[in-house]
């Protein structure tokens, strides 16, 4: 068959196959289409997002620090969503353009059964929507204390995103599907394409993307959109294309303008970053002779270098990719980026110089424009059960590393463990009060209408009588992890203290409340 005619234009520029077009943007509530509106299915998507109370709370979330006014710069939850959704669509645009010419990308497209902008883009709307309040600390919080309380698959933020637009987070109360988002878009909302794997204390099944009682929306999803059977048996658990697009879009948001914010802020030590940098390199046996030539052939980062009590971060960061990208992962590449981020470094201005936050920008624009021209489209992913839009091999070992900084070289710092903790503890705190509270019976009336809703949602009912040693049933601990992610940091905290009778409300605070 002609790849021109096996696939079609839609009005915002993506791709479609007809053949796939009524089960990539079915609904599981029928939604009546109305004439004069001229939106596509899943630009009306991205519209029930983007007025979302879910996405609108992510302003008061942790991103890599809690948000606060007086640093007004750094990105909250919220803002990188919005980045995210911003080069999400522009990835996909780039990915829609190129297909007109480039026949390999275009027969990708229509055997993936086309390629949504526009899901693309809701998808990164929707990307952190689960997020609970402290971002990954109260992610860590709420998982370890769910799986103490029976709730054996914890928790997690891609999973709580998927349960937040398919059962939380609703247009209108008659609909038992969310959001009644298209199919299209739920699928790329997924970038773990699975339920919890057993063995589910395993740390290697950490991440996935729904809950047990979650699995049938998920195969509902997954069968629409990939032809896989209902029950999900040959199910492979490869990303669609919009789902690679929007993890994609993630990294490199998380790798430029998070690092972008803290560099900026002076958080980022830039002299130790280079120190760490340059004895990976020569432990790995790159001195200057060969970064003067760019020779990296003989780069080696097998082996821990003797004389340290821990892998140097970036040989850790090598050992884990090797593990995690096999056979993407190799040493010359991770070698030619490490140099070539230490170049970037090294061009930076004095902090304190005045043009020093322009000239961060435009560096780190040279790498946004390399991610771009390394957009590769393919049927076979570049490691076992990877994405099929990703980068070229150089520009991606160079988003590695543009990520490892601020991971090391921030978020496992001393004072962000300080931070780290005291959000775990209001987490808890906050899990115990409110679990207490619903054990003692108290009378509905005096409960938040919004922990109603969630407890109604989830098809669970509060307990009639004080349960045996105060302990609630797993469903009711997961719905109060639900009403925790109706949050802020903010006001997770301020709960936190009432429960603990450490804070008093007064009546304005109570009012806004």
């Amino acid at each position: 068959m002609n790849s021109s005619r096996s696939l079609v234009r839609l009005p915002d520029g993506s791709w479609v196959a007809p053949r796939k077009k009524q089960s990539r943007y079915g609904r599981r509530d029928a939604s009546s289409e109305n004439s004069k509106d001229l939106r596509t299915s899943t630009e009306r998507d991205r519209g029930r997002l983007g007025y979302s109370a879910y996405l609108r709370r992510l302003a008061g979330v942790t991103q890599v620090v809690s948000p606060e006014l007086s640093s007004s710069q750094m990105h909250s939850r919220s803002s990188h969503t919005h980045k995210v959704a911003m080069i999400a669509r522009e990835i996909a645009d780039h990915v829609a353009r190129g297909a007109e010419t480039n026949r390999r990308w275009r027969r990708v497209i229509q055997a993936s059964g086309g390629l949504d902008i526009a899901a693309c883009e809701a998808a990164g709307l929707a990307h952190d929507i689960g997020h609970p309040p402290f971002g990954h600390a109260g992610e860590d919080a709420l998982d370890a204390y769910l799986k103490r309380n029976g709730v054996d698959d914890g928790f997690e933020g891609n999973a709580q995103t998927f349960r937040t637009v398919t059962r939380l987070d609703r247009t209108k109360g008659t609909t038992n599907f969310g959001l009644n988002l298209t199919n299209v878009t739920l699928a790329a909302i997924l970038k773990y394409p699975y339920p919890k794997r057993e063995p589910y204390d395993d740390d290697s099944n950490r991440k996935f993307g729904a809950y047990l009682d979650d699995i049938d929306q998920l195969r509902h999803v997954r069968a629409s959109v990939l032809g896989v059977k209902a029950n999900g048996s040959n199910d492979q658990g490869h990303q669609t294309l919009e789902a690679s697009v929007m993890d994609l879009a993630d990294d490199i948001a998380y790798a430029i303008h998070d690092l972008e914010d803290f560099l900026a802020a002076g958080l980022i030590d830039v002299r130790l970053v280079l120190t760490e940098i340059d004895i990976a390199l020569q432990r790995a046996g790159i001195f200057p002779e060969q970064r003067d030539n760019e020779d990296f052939a003989g780069a080696n980062f097998d082996e821990t270098p003797e004389g340290f009590s821990r892998a140097p971060a970036f040989f850790a960061a090598a050992k884990k990719h090797k593990n995690g990208y096999s056979p993407f992962f190799n040493d010359r590449d991770y070698a030619a980026a490490l140099h070539d981020v230490s170049t970037f470094l090294v061009q930076l201005d004095d902090p304190e110089h005045q043009d020093y936050v322009m000239n961060l920008r435009l560096l780190l624009k040279r790498f946004v424009r390399r991610f771009f021209a390394a957009i590769q489209v393919s049927s076979k992913p570049p490691y076992e059960g990877g994405p099929s839009i990703y980068l070229e091999s150089e520009a991606w070992h160079g988003m590695q590393v543009l990520k490892s900084i601020t991971r090391h070289s921030l978020v496992a710092r001393p004072k962000m463990g300080s931070m780290q903790r005291a959000q775990t503890k209001a987490i808890e705190t906050l899990m115990d009060g409110l679990a207490d509270w619903i054990a003692s019976v108290p009378k509905e009336q005096t409960l938040s209408p919004t922990l109603l809703t969630i407890f109604a949602r989830n098809a669970t009912t509060l307990p009639t009588k004080r349960p045996e040693n105060n302990k609630l049933e797993p469903k009711q601990y997961r719905a109060l992890a639900d009403y925790v992610c109706t949050m802020s940091d903010s006001e997770a905290l301020m709960r936190s203290q009432w429960l603990a009778g450490t804070e008093v409300p007064g009546s304005f605070r109570l009012a806004l409340s």
